[in-house]
C-alpha cells in the first residue's frame, strides 16, 4: 500500500498511552459488575489500530508475562513501533501491518481487546468486522474496548465537518490544513458577534476545535470516514455480533446519580433500561465521545457494582481537603475535592478519613485492607486502640463503592508497578529513559503521559539504577558542566549554583517529583 493511498501514512495520528484502555482497569470494571476476567499480568491483548504502539508498547513494558499484539493498516507507523520494541527488547508483542477487513481467526483468542480511534471512522462494513472479532477472538470473560465518536455533539461538528469539505481536497495535506484552520478562525471571529444561542453554541465549538493539534484536525474533519453514532445504535449493532454492554470505560458515567437527584427520579420514572438511561444522559451532557466495554451476550452481568468484588481490587484518587471545620474525628463537615473538580461534602469521621487518606497516598493504589487499617487509626481516639474490625471494613468498602460510582477514586486489578519512595539507586523505567530521549512527553506507571523539562529529562536518563546518591550527583555535575543541564532560572529555588551542595538539594526535589509522578520503578 502507497503512502498516497493511506492517509496516516502521510499524517501520523498522535499515538499515546490511554489510561482507561489498559488491562487492570478494564479487569476491575469487569470484576466489579461480575465477570472473571484474566489477571493483567497474565493476559493477552490484542489492540486493532495500534498505530506507533503510544498505548500497547507501554503495556508489553510493563506486564512481562502477557503477550501483546498490535494491528495497525500504515506499514510507516508499524516500522515506528517495531523499532521502539526491538530498542526495549520486548519479546511478549508482535506488531503487525494488516487491514482490519482480512483478519480472521489467525491471530488466536484474546482476553482484552482494544480498539480506540477506529471504529467511527471506517466504513460500515470494517465496523461490522470489529464488532465480528470482538465476538470471535474474544475469550469467554473477555473484555473488548472500543470507542468512538457519538450524538448529541457531533451534530453540530458535522456542520463544522461539512463546511470545511471544500477546503479538504486541495493540495497537500500541509496546504488543507492552513485553508481549513483560516476557514475556521473566520467562521469563529465572524460568529463572536452572534449572540444567539446558536451563535454562542457554535463559537465555542469552533474555539475547541483551533486548539487541537493539526493531526486531530485532518483525520476529525478532512478524512473520508467519520460516522458518528448513538450509544444505543452501538449497543443494537453489538447485540446483533452477540455481544452486551458491559459498561463505560470510566465508570461514573453510567450512574444518573452523579447529575443530581431531580435528573435520577426522572430517570428512574421514564425507564429500567440502563441503556436507555445512559441515553438520556448522553444528551443531558451532550456527550461526543463515547469508550464503550462490551463482553459476550452469555455472561451474567450485575447491573450495580458487586461490593464482595472490590477486596480483590486496588483503589486511587487524587483527593484534595478543600474545606474543614474540625478534626477528622469530629461530625462536623468537610469538603474535599478531586483532581476533575468533582466535590463531596461529609460529616462522618471515617469517610472523611478514608478520602484523606485516598488523597495523602496519591498516586499510590490502595486495598481495602489497607485503607480499613488506615482510617481506623485515624479516628482512633487518644488512649484507645484502633478499630479494624470487620463492621469498619464493611463501612470502608460501602464508601469506596460510593466513591467509585461518583468519580473519586478509579478501581486497578493489579498492584502498582511503581514506587512513590526515593531509593538508595534511584531506577526510571526503560520505556521513560528511552522515550526521554527525543520527547518531553514519557509514559508512567500509571499509564499517563507526563510532561518533563528538558533537565528533568535528561536527569531521567542517568536513572538506569546503576548509580546511588553520590554517583549521580557526580555524574549530573559533570553535566552541568558541560552545558547538558541549564538549571534554568534557579531550579527548584535554588540559586546561582555555587558547587554540588547546591545540586544535590535540586536532584533531591527532582527524584521526589519524578517518583510522585509515578516514573520510578523499584
Amino acid at each position: 500500500m502507497s503512502s498516497a493511498a493511506n492517509p496516516y501514512d502521510e499524517v501520523p495520528f498522535p499515538s499515546q498511552p490511554l489510561p482507561h484502555s489498559q488491562p487492570a482497569r478494564l479487569g476491575a470494571i469487569a470484576a466489579m459488575f461480575g465477570m472473571q476476567p484474566t489477571p493483567a499480568d497474565r493476559c493477552r491483548v490484542l489492540e486493532l489500530g495500534c498505530a506507533t504502539g503510544g498505548n500497547l508498547i507501554p503495556l508489553a513494558d510493563r506486564h512481562a508475562g502477557s503477550t501483546f499484539v498490535g494491528i495497525d493498516y500504515s506499514q510507516v507507523q508499524i516500522d515506528a513501533a517495531r523499532r521502539v520494541a526491538r530498542a526495549l527488547g520486548l519479546a511478549n508483542i508482535e506488531l503487525e501491518c494488516a487491514s482490519i477487513a482480512d483478519l480472521g481467526d489467525e491471530l488466536g483468542t484474546f482476553d482484552y481487546i482494544i480498539c480506540h480511534g477506529v471504529y467511527s471512522w471506517v466504513p460500515r462494513d470494517v465496523q461490522n468486522k470489529i464488532l465480528w472479532l470482538c465476538r470471535t477472538a474474544l475469550n469467554p470473560q473477555g473484555v473488548a474496548y472500543v470507542s468512538y465518536n457519538t450524538y448529541p455533539a457531533w451534530h453540530l461538528r458535522l456542520l463544522v465537518r461539512q463546511a470545511l469539505g471544500g477546503c479538504s481536497r486541495q493540495g497537500s495535506s500541509e496546504q488543507r490544513l492552513a485553508q481549513g484552520r483560516a476557514l475556521l478562525e473566520w467562521l469563529s471571529s465572524t460568529m463572536a458577534s452572534d449572540q444567539t444561542p446558536f451563535g454562542r453554541l457554535l463559537t465555542v465549538e469552533l474555539d475547541g476545535i483551533l486548539r487541537q493539534p493539526g493531526e486531530y484536525l485532518f483525520h476529525e474533519y478532512f478524512e473520508s470516514d467519520n460516522k458518528p453514532l448513538y450509544f444505543h445504535e452501538l449497543a443494537r449493532r453489538a447485540a446483533e455480533a452477540e455481544l452486551q454492554y458491559l459498561g463505560d470505560a470510566v465508570p461514573s458515567r453510567m450512574f444518573a446519580a452523579n447529575y443530581g437527584p431531580a435528573v435520577e427520579q426522572r430517570l428512574l420514572r421514564m425507564t429500567d433500561d440502563p441503556i436507555a438511561t445512559e441515553q438520556h444522559l448522553d444528551v443531558l451532557c451532550n456527550r461526543g465521545v463515547r469508550r464503550t466495554l462490551l463482553c459476550h451476550r452469555e455472561v451474567a452481568l450485575s447491573r450495580r457494582p458487586l461490593a464482595d468484588r472490590f477486596l480483590e481490587l486496588y483503589f486511587c484518587g487524587q483527593i484534595t481537603p478543600e474545606r474543614a471545620e474540625g478534626p477528622l474525628r469530629s461530625w462536623t463537615p468537610a469538603t474535599f475535592a478531586a483532581q476533575d473538580g468533582t466535590k463531596i461534602t461529609h460529616s462522618a469521621p471515617l469517610v472523611k478519613a478514608l478520602l484523606d487518606y485516598f488523597g495523602s497516598q496519591w498516586p499510590r493504589s490502595l486495598s481495602i485492607d489497607e485503607a480499613t487499617r488506615a482510617v481506623a487509626e485515624l479516628v482512633a481516639a487518644e488512649g484507645h486502640p484502633p478499630d479494624a474490625s470487620a463492621r469498619t471494613r464493611q463501612l470502608v468498602i460501602q464508601n469506596v463503592v460510593q466513591f467509585v460510582a461518583g468519580g473519586l477514586v478509579e478501581p486497578t486489578s493489579a498492584p502498582d508497578s511503581f514506587t512513590t519512595s526515593v531509593g538508595l539507586r534511584p531506577r526510571a523505567s526503560r520505556l521513560a529513559r528511552l522515550q526521554a530521549q527525543s520527547s518531553k512527553g514519557v509514559t508512567n506507571r500509571r499509564h499517563e503521559t507526563v510532561h518533563l523539562d528538558d533537565d528533568s529529562r535528561r536527569v531521567l536518563g542517568y536513572l538506569d539504577g546503576q548509580r546511588d546518591r553520590e554517583a549521580l550527583l557526580a555524574a549530573l555535575v559533570q553535566a552541568l558542566e558541560r552545558g547538558e543541564l541549564t538549571m534554568a532560572g534557579g531550579r527548584f529555588g535554588v540559586g546561582a549554583l555555587g558547587g554540588s551542595r547546591e545540586l544535590a538539594v535540586a536532584i533531591a526535589q527532582w527524584l521526589t517529583q519524578l517518583a510522585a509522578g509515578a516514573l520510578l520503578v523499584d
